[in-house]
């Protein structure tokens, strides 16, 4: 019952949860001072962090625009109009937690997963998730979403070692980021959910049924009708040489 809950209703819960937190538990401005160095370098940051995995920056302008498209249905689907953090996903991530009894990463935006991997520790602590929300909503203030979209792209793990867009459009298909087809980007947008449990190498079926997720998604949020989803789940990935061979093994 309580996962039924109107989104309308989430996002309240989300709100007043979050301010809440944020008023008793941070003092606000003393927090960003100390994270403002780091929140301002933020792609160095990651341009170091994709360098020490042996990739390279690639601006959103040399990515095809499935991919973005994909990952914000599937991903964060108000990241063109919310702060940095979403109420509703909050508030949903909040009635999980208390029907489970269990704390989880579930309610983060693209924003939060991006300060998450860069900022923050990987430790889970109640803590460490308000810190998140706090640096989200900075990151928001200080870049632009093309921007944000760019530094997520460039940092995000993609499973089996590919760090950012382009390795992983080069080790799945060999192809740049620009040439990545609608089915390609769709099967890699999905791949940030679990990227070890998803890696099309290895889980093939698994990979698939989170492409068709993300399509459904998609189309959910008007950017495709079912037909032309159909269309691009039918359509040849073309893994990687070898690779695609293992694969069609298992």
């Amino acid at each position: 019952m309580l996962l039924g809950t109107k989104p309308r209703a989430l996002q309240w819960i989300g709100g007043a949860l979050t301010v809440l937190l944020l008023v008793s538990a941070v003092p606000i401005a003393q927090f960003y001072r100390s994270y403002w160095p780091r929140v301002s370098h933020l792609p160095r940051i990651v341009e170091a962090r994709e360098a020490s995995h042996g990739g390279r920056w690639t601006p959103l302008s040399a990515v095809s625009p499935w991919v973005p498209k994909a990952l914000i249905a599937t991903e964060d689907r108000s990241f063109s109009t919310n702060i940095g953090i979403s109420f509703e996903g909050i508030g949903r991530s909040l009635l999980v937690d208390l029907k489970t009894g269990q704390f989880t990463e579930g309610g983060s935006t693209l924003t939060q997963q991006l300060v998450r991997d860069t900022l923050l520790s990987p430790v889970k602590r109640f803590q460490r998730k308000i810190s998140e929300a706090l640096l989200a909503v900075l990151v928001t203030v200080l870049y632009s979403k093309r921007e944000i979209l760019a530094l997520y792209l460039n940092e995000v793990y993609l499973g089996d070692g590919a760090y950012g867009i382009q390795a992983a459009s080069q080790h799945y298909f060999h192809v740049a980021p620009q040439s990545l087809t609608p089915a390609q980007a769709t099967l890699l947008a999905g791949l940030p959910q679990n990227p070890s449990g998803l890696d099309p190498f290895i889980h093939w079926g698994a990979a698939r049924k989170r492409q068709s997720q993300v399509l459904e998604s998609m189309v959910a949020d008007n950017m495709m009708t079912v037909g032309q989803a159909s269309h691009i789940y039918r359509a040849p990935l073309d893994l990687a040489k070898g690779e695609r061979e293992r694969t069609a093994k298992r």
